[in-house]
């Protein structure tokens, strides 16, 4: 084999790495939803059961630090910092991109606190809309990219939420924000 031909192989595969990179990563994102979706569907769960009890704001303590890492600390699906926790669904992990952030929030006329919400920056729009559905059954409230694709219902029961709503409002790339609420 001639030098020509092995320039020629390695231009070849340099292209075909550049083309099926975005490729490979979008299915490696889609495949960790479901993991992803089950631990934070186990964290919230525990959660709730944590806020029960007489005190009408209880989780307006809740915090990254106390709570969230402390939970999934010794999760092999997340990258976990003593501050931070990475979904690993887009974003790069530091800071604020491609994060988890856990806060109280208010719902239903309830004061700040009565609820809490998780908040994922920067997350691939391969995970559209099926973190969403997944969390659907442990949310009262969400949003994508700051619309509202479930609202709390009459009487403050849980609303409804449509799945092609959440789905349209994904954007290409890793640059969707989700925030999942729940008291």
């Amino acid at each position: 084999m001639s030098l020509g031909e092995v320039a020629l192989v390695l231009v070849i595969i340099i292209i075909a790495a550049v083309i099926g990179l975005p490729a490979i990563k979008g299915t490696l994102i889609e495949m960790r939803v479901p993991a992803v979706a089950d631990e934070l569907q186990r964290f919230m769960s525990r959660t709730r059961v944590l806020g029960e009890g007489d005190s009408v704001t209880p989780y307006a303590s809740v915090s990254n630090e106390q709570n969230l890492v402390p939970a999934l600390r010794d999760s092999s699906v997340f990258k976990v910092t003593d501050t931070t926790v990475s979904h690993r669904l887009g974003g790069s992990g530091v800071g604020t991109d491609g994060t988890i952030s856990l806060a109280p929030a208010a719902l239903g006329g309830g004061a700040m606190g009565s609820a809490f919400s998780l908040t994922l920056t920067n997350v691939n729009i391969k995970a559209c809309p099926v973190l969403a559905s997944t969390l659907n059954a442990v949310s009262e409230t969400m949003s994508v990219n700051g619309t509202t694709v479930k609202a709390l219902g009459d009487n403050n029961d849980t609303g409804s939420y449509n799945p092609v709503t959440a789905q349209n409002l994904c954007t290409k790339g890793d640059s969707n924000t989700f925030v999942f609420a729940t008291r």
